[in-house]
């Protein structure tokens, strides 16, 4: 043996009796003597022999009745393999496992010495934390099947794991779940493209940009360590505006507060990466991200950056949306560096095209129409146009609706697969104001022909639902479109995905419904698979689950609370303590339904509702009382999302998985769950 392989060995073993050292009672301190050994010794030798499997290592705890199995993925790049094996022989048969979320890599706690040990050893996020039922049964059943998964893992002949979806796809996902308010279900997508390869790492930090600008989570962004490098790349322009709002942040108070010397201070300290950005375009950028750009080219004195930036503004009729204060001051410094005033800008000279080079034109990407068929062409002017959200300057989809549902109907296999990549931006762009119901119809066609059933495509599908009943379709139509979402509901509708399917029927309760028989047949199609295995509900999805029968119709016998192992364990929602919880949407009818239901399941509990479209002294107020924030980000507005993080003082905000009541109510239980252990 060389002395590498001894060094590997005295590792191993040297994390083997940290593992199996104080805090951990399954089998004290690797002592041969221990009865209990037997339990304990397939997986200890599957880890010394160095089989081709993920490592596999049970844990009963000392201080609490508690069991835990870690599975450790062999490398950082196989997390995605290794939750599909564990879901594949544990499943949600022996573990329980948010479907919606998917099972994902555990963040370990570093104050445990457990779990310090694995993240000495094995790094971050490569380690998967299973629970089970508190029986020796429940215990033994899930030790089998993961004893099972290593040996049949082990014995296969070496292979590359690729994942499924393609790159595109999984793109495509990303972006429909953020669009649709999934903040769980985009980090898992994100999780998956890191593991997929096949993305660099500066598009990776631009899809992380993306993510956290919006969940409004500014101090984040700039804590990036990968945000150098990002804007040496030249990143798009929302990756760069998401960066100058985050920056901005900061800023807000003291200019609402007239304080002009204590923004500049707060630009310098946190704004660093800003004159990397000062070339950026301004006419297509936010309020913010101007001011921002502004206070920067004043403080460096920087000219000719001035002088282009408010030649923008003027020019787009821009000045009443910044702060007085950024824009004097910039007037103030242009005139010192001329002498005098400022004088009228005028409109630059349109650049005039050689007639040899005419027929080079590329016609630009300026409507829907034209974006669509660049996007299903698979065109890099689409991808580009995706990416730099070209379509926030146009005419709503609406305008053009039934030309676009008729492209989409019509295209090919190759082409509706690409067309799926504009799905998130058609979302966005909706906007809450005039639907295109013909085209979120035909989308969600497209979904249920190339079966659209990830945990990002559902979010998806329910905001394109939501989207198409919200534009008043015909009895006709209202029929088909829930017959489509209903055909195919057998396939991802379960408990772990409970909430997804009670948005769809808190939907289907909110719109206007011109075929009773139809919204009766759906909703008993997406409750009664719930309705059988109630008994793995938790009690926010049950108690919903049990309105919604009441409210449609729809006659299930729903026992009267939520029966599980953890009921020893939790504190019972009727007794938390007196605590007040923010809810913030732009759908006022889910807040009104979420509130309602928290006053039933919780009644100590004060729910403050919000839908500001920007911070307010009131919105103000309401974040910096609330012990517990949750926020709804498909129906949200950046402006107050972030306004909302940046006041509240408590920890504990969390977002809805979706734009539904349900998805709300989910959230805030678990919310209200977590801010009662600090209380």
């Amino acid at each position: 043996m060389t002395q590498t392989q001894n060094q590997q060995r005295e590792a191993l073993e040297g994390f083997l009796h940290r593992f199996f050292g104080p805090g951990n009672g399954v089998w004290p301190n690797l002592d041969p003597d221990y009865r209990h050994k037997d339990r304990t010794l397939p997986f200890v030798e599957a880890f010394r022999r160095g089989d081709d499997a993920p490592v596999v290592l049970p844990r009963v705890y000392t201080d609490r009745d508690r069991f835990v199995v870690y599975v450790i993925a062999q490398e950082p790049g196989e997390r995605a393999k290794t939750a599909e094996l564990i879901r594949a022989f544990a499943g949600p048969t022996y573990i329980a496992y948010d479907e919606q979320v998917g099972i994902q890599p555990a963040w370990l706690d570093p104050d445990d010495p457990i779990e310090q040990a694995i993240r000495e050893f094995a790094g971050e996020r490569t380690t998967f934390r299973l629970e089970t039922g508190r029986t020796l049964e429940h215990r033994r059943n899930l030790a089998g099947a993961l004893e099972l998964m290593q040996r049949t893992e082990a014995r296969r002949p070496p292979r590359m794991w690729r994942v499924a979806k393609p790159i595109g796809r999984l793109l495509a996902e990303f972006d429909a779940s953020l669009s649709a308010g999934a903040e769980a279900a985009s980090n898992v997508v994100l999780e998956h493209l890191v593991a997929a390869g096949g993305v660099t790492a500066a598009n990776l930090t631009n899809l992380r940009i993306k993510r956290l600008d919006r969940l409004g989570r500014s101090e984040e962004i700039l804590q990036l360590p990968e945000l150098p490098d990002a804007i040496r790349q030249d990143p798009p322009r929302p990756v760069k505006e998401a960066i100058l709002t985050a920056v901005y942040a900061a800023l807000e108070e003291p200019l609402t507060e007239g304080d002009l010397s204590s923004a500049r201070a707060k630009l310098q300290e946190r704004g660093r990466f800003v004159p990397a950005l000062l070339d950026t375009d301004a006419d297509k950028l936010g309020a913010q991200a101007v001011a921002v750009l502004l206070m920067a080219a004043t403080i460096l004195e920087d000219l000719p950056a001035l002088r282009r930036l408010v030649r923008a503004v003027r020019n787009a009729d821009r000045i009443g949306e910044l702060p007085p204060l950024v824009w004097e001051d910039a007037q103030r410094v242009l005139a010192e560096g001329v002498g005098e005033a400022v004088p009228p800008v005028e409109a630059e000279p349109v650049p005039q095209v050689p007639e040899d080079d005419a027929s080079k034109t590329i016609p630009p990407i300026d409507s829907w129409p034209a974006f669509l068929a660049a996007v299903a062409a698979g065109s890099r002017a689409g991808k580009s146009a995706v990416e730099q959200r070209s379509w926030t300057a146009w005419a709503p989809p609406a305008v053009h609706d039934a030309s676009l549902a008729g492209f989409l109907d019509g295209l090919e296999n190759q082409a509706a697969e690409e067309a799926w990549r504009a799905v998130g931006a058609f979302i966005d762009a909706d906007g809450y104001v005039a639907p295109a119901g013909l085209t979120a119809h035909a989308f969600i066609r497209n979904a249920v022909a190339f079966d659209r059933f990830g945990p990002g495509d559902l979010a998806a599908l329910q905001a394109l639902t939501e989207i198409a009943l919200r534009s008043g379709p015909s009895a006709h139509t209202y029929a088909e479109l829930l017959d489509e979402i209903g055909a195919y509901s057998s396939r991802w509708v379960s408990p772990e995905r409970a909430s997804i399917a009670l948005d769809f029927v808190d939907r289907l309760f909110l719109v206007a419904c011109p075929d009773v028989d139809a919204r009766s047949k759906l909703a008993y199609n997406l409750l009664e698979p719930l309705w059988r295995h109630q008994g793995r509900l938790n009690e926010a999805d049950l108690a919903f689950a049990k309105r919604l029968s009441r409210e449609l119709g729809v006659d299930f016998s729903w026992q009267d609370r939520v029966g599980s192992d953890d009921d020893e364990r939790e504190l019972s929602l009727s007794d938390l303590p007196p605590m007040k919880v923010l809810l913030y949407s732009l759908d006022d009818a889910v807040l009104s339904r979420c509130a309602e239901e928290i006053k039933q399941l919780a009644p100590a509990v004060d729910a403050a509702k919000a839908s500001d479209h920007v911070g307010s002294a009131q919105l103000r107020q309401k974040a910096r009382s609330a012990d517990l924030v949750v926020i709804a980000t498909r129906c949200a507005k950046h402006a107050a999302t972030g306004f909302i993080t940046q006041h509240a003082r408590t920890e504990h905000i969390h977002y809805a998985d979706g734009s539904g009541s349900a998805s709300m109510l989910r959230a805030a239980v678990a919310g209200l769950r977590a801010a009662a252990v600090d209380h």
